[in-house]
């Protein structure tokens, strides 16, 4: 049963919310609500408009359309800071930590100015306040410990931490947990709980469904920037929650059934290969399989990615690609062998912001008519095949790719690793 949206007893109440970016609409008249004590969910396929509501709510980006309200007032903050003074604050996916401050300085970033007299901070008083917030959340460090010794996790708690100096009645997560590991994840999901426990109201993104389910309170829906609804997730399982994100059934699974591969010689092997990490890895890789590799943040796998994309050098070991030895000494040389590569870092690495659509697109192809004349209509139509195939929100091709939502900057980033027509794939 869909839970009604009725604006009873809501921290924040927004209604009819729209956004978009280039021209491709983001939100379209969303409407959700907020309760404190509760953790609200907000799921959907890359690109539903996840980000883009927590984003507008917190006035980080200015919304559109639509009207919100605190408890019956009207809430229009013009920036981050007013948000943040009326009670709703974010912690954003990137890590936003400085390691040239101290733990207690990062927490008290947005108010230092309280503890200034006469000209000059009472850093006694500052510690002590931050150590309260910390003790409050249960974390197991302190404001005295070295903040370059602490785990991603522990980071992201010092976020949390700064947000809750602020008095937050609100809290947003946006895709919090994304670049930590189990343990560091489990840890931040507690404190997730706590503050729950305190009284304060929670929207979370994540595209771990299994953290949706051990956390959420109630379900949102969104797909292609619409309310699909909101839902207790008493009354939610995963099939059904699938099937109101994507728009279609699990029968017989999320995903086409794998086509059955006749064995093969192996595309790449990797024996014994050291990088500069100080890890050693070997696997083998055949056309049409999947290979993940897994392990803690700095346990090898980030950097065995890098090497075979040719952003890491070797120290020993051998690799071979389709029986030659490959040995890429930059990216270039991984491209041009048939390995593309899906950065981690989207905007950092993946895509070039300034850049349009169509650009980010053919990076990796540039088709030419004859030596170094582009082939502009080739282009066009290489860059219209990927935003059909995965399903780009775009206005037009020619949109900078900066303007569009995060979701579909990822799709952007992907589409140049498939627009090369890769024989291997690397996602990081």
């Amino acid at each position: 049963m869909q839970r009604p949206i009725d604006g009873t007893a809501t921290v924040l109440a927004a209604e009819n919310i729209s956004k978009s970016f280039g021209g491709a609409a983001a939100l379209r008249n969303v409407s959700v609500q907020f309760q404190p004590g509760e953790v609200v969910a907000l799921v959907g396929e890359n690109g539903a408009g996840k980000s883009t509501l927590l984003k507008v709510l917190a006035a980080v980006i200015e919304r559109d359309g639509g009207t919100a309200s605190i408890d019956g007032h009207p809430y229009a903050p013009q920036n981050q800071r007013q948000a943040e003074r009326a009670g709703v604050a974010l912690v954003f996916q990137e890590q936003n930590v400085s390691h040239a401050l101290t733990i207690a300085e990062n927490i008290m970033l947005g108010r230092l100015r309280d503890f200034r007299g006469f000209g000059l901070i009472d850093w006694t008083e500052l510690n002590r306040t931050a150590q309260e917030i910390l003790e409050r959340m249960g974390a197991e460090f302190s404001v005295h410990d070295d903040i370059a010794l602490l785990d991603l996790g522990q980071l992201k708690t010092i976020e949390v931490a700064r947000a809750l100096a602020l008095a937050p009645r609100f809290i947003f997560f946006d895709e919090s947990t994304a670049f930590l590991n189990h343990v560091e994840a489990t840890r931040l999901m507690a404190v997730i709980a706590e503050l729950r426990r305190q009284g304060i109201g929670i929207g979370f993104v994540s595209h771990h469904l299994q953290e949706v389910f051990e956390i959420a309170d109630t379900i949102v829906v969104l797909k292609d920037g619409a309310l699909v609804g909101a839902y207790p997730v008493a009354e939610m399982n995963e099939a059904r929650l699938y099937e109101l994100m994507v728009g279609r059934d699990m029968v017989g699974g999320l995903f086409p059934r794998r086509a059955r591969m006749a064995p093969g010689a192996d595309v790449l092997v990797v024996q014994d290969v050291a990088t500069s990490d100080g890890g050693s890895i070997s696997l083998a890789l055949q056309p049409g399989a999947v290979v993940g590799v897994g392990g803690l943040k700095g346990s090898g796998g980030e950097a065995i990615i890098a090497a075979l994309a040719g952003s890491d050098r070797v120290r020993s070991g051998s690799m071979l690609h389709s029986g030659k030895a490959h040995a890429p000494r930059q990216p270039r040389d991984a491209w041009r062998a048939g390995i593309a590569t899906l950065p981690g870092d989207r905007t950092g690495e993946g895509v070039i912001a300034a850049f349009s659509v169509l650009e980010n697109l053919t990076l990796a192809t540039r088709p030419r008519r004859a030596g170094w004349i582009v082939d502009r209509p080739a282009m066009r139509q290489t860059a219209s095949d990927q935003v059909a195939a995965l399903a780009i929100k775009t206005q037009s091709l020619d949109t900078p790719v900066g303007s569009l939502s995060g979701g579909n900057m990822q799709k952007v980033a992907l589409g140049k690793c498939l627009a090369a027509g890769p024989r291997i794939l690397l996602l990081n």
